[in-house]
């Protein structure tokens, strides 16, 4: 026959203090969380201006760069090298020297980024910091 054997407690673990836990977790990860910040180029943005600065030398140099690559500097065809040593030579004659430089949608990324070396190269050579501003994007 069956044996009367006293029947078991079943254990419980105790939920009162979860809620505490949880929230100590949180605030741990939330301090001990490095937030990294996106960071740019650093360049400044003047305004758009068309005047001329002394000697008759224009405000702003135009590049633009096509959507095969090519480069153009006031409306010459150059190569990269040439377009440093044209804003080097370009910045140090102007009283405030602008380069805007411009793209098509369909430029390659990695043509749009030399081109913008070359002027910020250009700048350097020339010992002054880059000036950029920006211009609508060529249709």
């Amino acid at each position: 026959m069956a044996s009367a054997l006293p029947r078991r407690a079943r254990p419980t673990i105790p939920t009162e203090s979860m809620a505490d836990v949880a929230f100590l977790l949180l605030l741990f990860f939330l301090v001990a969380t490095a937030i990294q910040t996106e960071t740019g180029l650093p360049v400044t943005l003047p305004p758009v201006s068309t005047a001329s600065g002394p000697a008759g030398v224009p405000s702003l140099l135009v590049v633009v760069v096509g959507a095969d690559g090519q480069l153009l500097a006031d409306g010459e065809l150059v190569r990269r090298d040439v377009l440093r040593a044209r804003v080097a030579t370009y910045a140090s004659g102007a009283a405030v020297p602008r380069v805007a430089v411009q793209a098509t949608r369909r430029t390659p990324y990695d043509a749009y980024l030399a081109a913008l070396d070359a002027v910020l190269l250009g700048h350097r050579d020339a010992g002054l910091p880059p000036r950029l501003t920006l211009r609508e994007p060529v249709p």
